[in-house]
Formats: structure tokens, sequence, C-alpha cells
């Protein structure tokens, strides 16, 4: 079964997916989600999360879990038995271990021969352009969707007057 995170976003089952996107375009697109509740879904983050704090309290099925070295994260990992794993990059967790990044990326892959992973990051860097090399699909927004823009009285006039071209 397929998840719909956003409209341009849709995650196949059983695929290795990463995002990249602004902090607070990704938390709407979980908060504003109601097939959250449909999925057993494991958050899992690292030393510090931006995320989990401002995720609506409605989530039931959330299993959260931190992992504060890549052997943890692996770990975490292999004991996962969920149909959707999130996990929120955290660089910290590879200063000291730069190798560690193709094991991650090939644990990502194996997880997802049984779940949906999605491996989220807020931007670029070196690592999560390592963890990438296996994934199915990248998304990368560089900014979240704009507001409509209104229409002023003063523009609406402007508009108004406005003339059309006679078709010959």
């Amino acid at each position: 079964m397929d998840f719909q995170l956003h409209p341009s976003i849709s995650l196949h089952e059983r695929t290795f997916n990463v995002l990249v996107a602004p902090r607070p375009l990704f938390i709407e697109m979980l908060n504003r989600n109601l097939d959250l509740q449909r999925f057993k879904v494991l958050f899992v983050t690292g030393n510090y999360s931006g995320i989990l704090s401002r995720l609506h309290r409605r989530f039931t099925e959330l299993e959260i879990r931190r992992g504060f070295t890549t052997f943890q994260l692996l770990t975490i990992l292999e004991e996962a038995h969920h149909s959707l794993i999130l996990v929120e990059h955290d660089p910290l967790l590879y200063e000291d271990a730069n190798e560690m990044t193709e094991y991650v990326s090939k644990a990502f892959k194996q997880v997802s021969h049984e779940a949906t992973v999605l491996l989220y990051s807020s931007g670029i860097d070196p690592f999560l352009e390592d963890l990438t090399n296996l994934a199915d699909h990248v998304y990368y927004f560089e900014e979240g969707p704009r507001d409509s823009p209104r229409l002023t009285a003063k523009t609406w006039q402007k508009m108004k007057d406005q003339t059309t071209l006679e078709a010959f």
C-alpha cells in the first residue's frame, strides 16, 4: 500500500526514500496527514529532534526511538517491525564515524524490503549524500509552498480596467 505524504510525494511500499525539505514543511506534512493512523509508524531520531515537539498528539500508533550512535541506529533498524519508518537525519552521528554511512545506507535498504523507509533532513550535508546512494527515491524541496497572492482593492481595480486584444 502506498503512503501519500504530500500531493507530490507518494512513498511506495517497501522502498527507501529520502526527503530534504524545510522543517516547517515536513511538520505540516505529518500533522495534516490522517493516513498516519492507519500504519504502525516508527519515528527514529538522533541526539536532537526539531520535529517531535511540534507533532500533534493525535498520533496513537507512533513509536519513538532514539539512536545516539550509528550502532544504536543500526540496532533500532534491525529490531524494527513497522510498516513505516521515519528517520530524522542527525549528522552528529557520523562525525566520528564517517565510514559508517555506507553501513547505515545498506541497513536502510535492507529494512526497506520489509517496510517503507523515509530518511528526512532539513538540509544537505556530506553524510546525507553518502546515505542517499542506495535510495529508491529522493525528494528535494528548497522551500515550502507559498501562499497564493491576495488581490488588494487597488490591484483589482487595475485588472478591471485592462482591455483584451481583439481576435482576428
